[in-house]
């Protein structure tokens, strides 16, 4: 490890890491030459073609389409259109973009995205943390192959990772007695909005860590100086509100019903938990995927009887869940559990051509990707189990992590699971591996906070 030291210091280590991601990238482009896109990414290239055009509209001060908006980016409310403005500017100069142009152009996006978490988590933790972040999960195969993707899972997990990275920072600040500035409460609010409208399910963790700094701040500063820092929260929450209000009230006005992030819900619970089969008060169209069959549905019978197409969609959930007992949603939670966990790589033989098979390229993208992955589940859970006693501020970046990763790992007990989703968690499970090193590698210090050793039983 002493050997090692000087390569992992100084911009050295990030530039040959980031380097590496990018030869990885250049390998992985022949697994996606001439791969569809793939369920929702087609919603979030519609959005992105929709919000070009909106550019295009505004500069021209011409008449500014609405129908298009409504359709293409609100649609069914399902999806937020963080990674449809993330698309736009590409659309703005390729307007008919093809698909491997689109992915080329994620990639080198969520490359860029990397590098800045990386400066962003080595300022807030320190360099090993920022190296982690760049292996674990950069040099992840199907994390590199999923950065090169529409969806948003794989960007919020880094957009998190800095937003943790600079509240764990914030938080060690504020046990010393300092109040975050209002500058920080603005970033932090903005870190967090950013991650959910890249990925809606990362609600519960952004706004819970949030509440962190609120009552960290509430509870152990004084009198003066807690008046500063709760207007610093203050301010993040005012960001964030003002951030998700745009979307929120365009889609509440399009749909018909109160809209705050997603109206995904109900056809997810069902479709997780209740009979599929029953999702449309009966069997739904076989023509088309167990997802979009009840929207069309849901569509269609408001319209003929005047309801919210959000009002059907919930009564049709409540129908397909009738039976469901605590028996059958468990067994439900056990098996989501396993398809969060295993076949990391899955996703990519849909990412190729169709017909393709990918040959040795798909045997190592998968071989190095299970290798990679299934000992970061180790990490999450040991991460999960043990509590740091000693420590201050390794015990303050133990109990963020834990509190992130358990709400991320929710989404098991309201959602379908499977392995598109991992790579949320990826970033942090990256930072969990050093923190647990530095616990058998580094003496721990006296400093620990008996509160803090409190807290973290609790969460486990």
């Amino acid at each position: 490890m002493s050997r090692l030291a000087p390569w992992l210091r100084g911009d050295r280590a990030i530039a040959v890491l980031v380097g590496l991601h990018l030869v990885l990238l250049g390998l992985l482009v022949t697994q996606v030459r001439g791969g569809p896109l793939i369920g929702d990414e087609t919603a979030y290239v519609d959005a992105g073609k929709a919000l070009s055009n909106l550019v295009r509209d505004l500069v021209a001060l011409g008449p500014v389409d609405t129908r298009e908006m409504r359709l293409s980016v609100v649609a069914s409310g399902w999806f937020m259109p963080g990674m449809g403005a993330l698309l736009a500017p590409l659309f703005v100069v390729v307007p008919d973009a093809s698909v491997l142009t689109i992915r080329i152009y994620l990639a080198l996006v969520s490359t860029g995205v990397l590098l800045w978490a990386a400066l962003a988590v080595r300022r807030a933790l320190g360099q090993r943390f920022a190296v982690a972040v760049l292996v674990l999960p950069g040099l992840v195969p199907m994390w590199a192959l999923y950065s090169s993707a529409a969806w948003g899972d794989t960007l919020a997990g880094v957009v998190l990772v800095v937003l943790v990275a600079e509240l764990v920072a914030c938080l060690r600040r504020v046990l010393d007695g300092v109040a975050p500035s209002l500058r920080e409460g603005a970033r932090l609010g903005l870190l967090a909005i950013a991650t959910v409208y890249l990925r809606s399910s990362t609600s519960l963790v952004v706004v819970g860590l949030l509440v962190v700094l609120a009552l960290t701040v509430a509870l152990s500063l004084r009198q003066r100086v807690r008046r500063r820092g709760l207007g610093a929260v203050a301010l993040a929450a005012a960001c964030f509100v003002a951030v998700l209000l745009p979307w929120s009230i365009a889609a509440s006005q399009t749909l018909g019903g109160r809209v705050l992030t997603t109206t995904s819900v109900p056809t997810v619970l069902a479709n997780t938990f209740g009979d599929y089969r029953e999702g449309c008060f009966g069997e739904c169209d076989p023509g088309s995927t167990i997802w979009f069959s009840p929207l069309r549905y849901a569509r269609e019978v408001g319209r003929a009887t005047g309801l919210s197409e959000m009002e059907v969609a919930q009564q049709m959930s409540a129908y397909a869940l009738r039976d469901v007992t605590a028996r059958s949603y468990a067994g439900d939670v056990v098996d989501n559990t396993y398809r969060y966990t295993s076949g990391p790589a899955r996703f990519s033989r849909y990412l190729r051509a169709p017909g393709e098979t990918g040959g040795v390229g798909h045997l190592l993208v998968v071989g190095v990707t299970e290798t990679m992955l299934y000992p970061l589940w180790v990490v999450g859970g040991l991460l999960l189990l043990l509590v740091r006693r000693r420590g201050r501020d390794e015990q303050v970046l133990s109990l963020v992590l834990k509190l992130g990763l358990l709400a991320l790992l929710s989404q098991v007990f309201v959602h379908q699971a499977g392995p598109r989703y991992w790579p949320t968690a990826a970033p942090l499970l990256g930072l969990a591996t050093v923190l647990l090193l530095d616990t058998v590698r580094v003496p721990a210090r006296l400093d620990g906070l008996r509160s803090l050793t409190v807290l973290q039983g609790v969460v486990t």
